[in-house]
């Protein structure tokens, strides 16, 4: 292969057979009959917007574009148009997962992964991010609590077996108090052979009778400090919801769901 035609940069059209999808794509899942469409298109119209890669040693690494990529391959397509960018590692990243979240069908779940990803460079906080992506920052929190879910719950969640409003409910809950809430998602009536799901209403229902505690009849002053060692007082709480209102946008009462003290 020319090593000469690799190092340089801009539009061209490149062998598929040449180019490797990216281990650092936040993006894992694809709709195979929305690939088969796009193929379809390929072959009708050719490739509208090329893919963005980068150098990598004698090959090239896709940086944007997987699906358009994968959908050529598809098509049946030999080579495909692409832009070629020098990049580093960290700058390859950010443009990954900021095209990423700006898709409109980007799973929450990959989107909380990459903001995470993304939070962990130099530079980068919350505020950064919403500049960035352009989203709003209780967005970028709503979707980094996420990331909290245990595992049972993650993998229902990727499944689409729950709906994002109710990984975010269960999200915001101590890891101990998930399956519980988890398993309140689903209820089997007399004639179901399995559970189906609630409105992600029901378990915000059932969340604010089993967990949150109303802070505004609290027998307690929410300014003492040795109520709950570990918690600290309520003012200061991350738990509580009018100290976190970025975090817990939909919750218009001040309420503690940790302590239950």
């Amino acid at each position: 292969m020319n090593t000469a035609a690799i190092v340089s940069t801009g539009y061209q059209t490149l062998a598929l057979a040449s180019i490797d999808e990216s281990t650092t794509n936040p993006r894992r899942t694809f709709d195979e009959s929305k690939l088969q469409e796009l193929a379809e298109s390929i072959r009708g119209n050719g490739l509208i917007q090329p893919i963005t890669v980068r150098p990598n040693a004698e090959r090239f690494e896709i940086v944007a574009g997987a699906r358009r990529f994968r959908a050529a391959k598809l098509a049946g397509q030999a080579d495909i148009q692409a832009i070629v960018r020098k990049l580093t590692d960290a700058q390859a990243l950010e443009i990954q997962i900021i095209e990423n979240a700006q898709r409109q069908d980007v799973h929450p779940y990959e989107e909380a992964a990459g903001y995470q990803r993304l939070l962990e460079l130099p530079g980068f906080d919350v505020a950064a991010l919403a500049v960035k992506t352009g989203k709003s920052q209780s967005h970028i929190y709503s979707r980094l609590s996420l990331l909290q879910l245990i595992e049972e719950v993650a993998e229902a969640f990727q499944q689409d077996s729950i709906t994002a409003a109710h990984a975010n409910l269960i999200a915001r809950l101590p890891a101990d108090q998930q399956p519980e809430a988890f398993k309140s998602c689903w209820r089997k009536d007399y004639s179901d052979k399995e559970g189906h799901l609630l409105p992600a209403k029901y378990l915000s229902a059932w969340i604010d009778s089993n967990v949150y505690l109303p802070l505004d009849t609290a027998p307690f002053s929410l300014s003492d400090a040795t109520l709950n060692e570990e918690a600290g007082p309520c003012t200061t709480c991350p738990h509580r919801t009018g100290f976190n209102s970025l975090l817990f946008t939909e919750v218009n009462s001040d309420m503690c769901k940790l302590c239950g003290i």
